[in-house]
C-alpha cells in the first residue's frame, strides 16, 4: 500500500472516529478534559518559571524541565486512558462512562506513571540528541537522526501500550509483553495505520493553521483593539483546542480498535472478526 492508500485508509478512519463521536459525544469528553487540564497545567509552569527565573542550563532547571514533562505526559496518559476504556465499551455494544473510564484509569494509574516516565525519558533523549546536533554537527547528526527514530518507534508503542494496560488492566511490564506478543505479524497493518492517521491529522493541521491565519488576521488587522484581540484569542484558541481534542481521540480510537482486533487474532486465530469502525475501513 503506497502514499494513497495509507491516505485513504487514515480518511476512512477518520470518518469511522468521527461517526462513532457523533453517535456518542461522550467519546469526546476526555481528550477535551485533557486539552483543558494541559493549558492550565502550562499556565502554572509559565508562573512558577517566571516566578523562580529559571535557568535551563543548570542542573535545577534541568531537572524542572523533565518534570513539567512528566506531568505533561502523565495528564496525556491518563486522559488518552479514559478514551481507550470509552472506545473499548462503545465497540462492544456498550454504553460509555465518563465516570467508569475515570475509575479505570484511576485503578491503572501505576502503570500509567511507568508509561509517563519512559516516555519523559525518551523525549528528553530525543532533545538531548538533536540539540548536540545543532551544536557539533557531524556524526552527531546521524545520532540524532536514530534518536528520532526511537522517539518516533515508541510513541507508536506507547499508544498500543496503553489500551493494554486500560482493557486487560496490565501492568507496565505485562503490558510491554503482551503488546510483543500481539504485534508479530501485525506489523504491517500498525504502519499503514500510523502513517495513515498521522497524514489525515496533519492535513486537517494544514487546515486549521490556514483557518486560524484568515480569524486572526480579521480579528487584529479588520477589527482591531481589544474586541479583536478577545476575538482572536476566543475563536482561535477555540478552533486550536478543539483539532488538539478531536487529533487526540482519533489516534487512540484507531490504537484501541487495532489493539482489540490484534489482541482478539491473537487469541482466537486469524478469523477473528476486528471491531466495525476497523473492519470498515479494512473491508473485512
Amino acid at each position: 500500500m503506497g502514499f494513497f492508500g495509507s491516505l485513504r485508509q487514515g480518511w476512512a478512519f477518520m470518518k469511522e472516529a468521527f461517526a462513532m463521536a457523533k453517535a456518542d459525544r461522550t467519546l469526546l469528553k476526555p481528550s477535551v478534559y485533557s486539552v483543558a487540564v494541559g493549558i492550565l497545567y502550562w499556565i502554572a509552569w509559565i508562573a512558577i518559571i517566571i516566578g523562580t527565573d529559571v535557568d535551563f542550563e543548570t542542573t535545577g532547571g534541568q531537572v524542572m524541565g523533565a518534570l513539567a514533562t512528566f506531568g505533561s505526559f502523565l495528564i496525556f496518559y491518563f486522559f488518552m486512558g479514559m478514551t481507550v476504556n470509552m472506545v473499548d465499551v462503545y465497540v462492544k455494544g456498550g454504553k460509555p462512562s465518563v465516570g467508569e473510564a475515570f475509575r479505570d484509569a484511576k485503578q491503572n494509574f501505576i502503570a500509567i506513571v511507568f508509561l509517563a516516565i519512559v516516555s519523559t525519558l525518551v523525549e528528553l533523549f530525543a532533545k538531548a540528541a538533536r540539540r548536540n546536533a545543532r551544536e557539533n554537527g557531524g556524526a552527531a547528526i546521524i545520532f540524532s537522526i536514530l534518536a528520532g527514530i526511537v522517539e518516533a518507534i515508541w510513541t507508536v508503542v506507547s499508544y498500543l501500550l496503553l489500551p493494554a494496560i486500560i482493557i486487560e488492566d496490565a501492568s507496565f511490564s505485562d503490558a510491554l509483553k503482551r503488546v510483543r506478543e500481539i504485534s508479530k505479524g501485525n506489523y504491517l497493518m500498525i504502519g499503514i495505520g500510523e502513517i495513515g492517521v498521522r497524514m489525515v491529522t496533519n492535513l486537517l493541521g494544514f487546515v486549521v493553521c490556514l483557518l486560524l491565519f484568515g480569524v486572526l488576521y480579521f480579528s487584529f488587522d479588520v477589527i482591531g483593539g481589544t474586541a479583536g484581540t478577545v476575538l482572536g484569542i476566543g475563536v482561535g484558541g477555540t478552533i486550536l483546542c478543539l483539532f488538539m481534542a478531536f487529533a487526540s481521540y482519533l489516534r487512540m480510537a484507531y490504537y484501541t480498535c487495532l489493539y482489540i482486533w490484534a489482541s482478539d487474532v491473537k487469541d482466537k486465530g486469524p478469523n477473528a472478526p476486528a471491531p466495525l469502525p476497523l473492519a470498515r475501513v479494512m473491508n473485512r
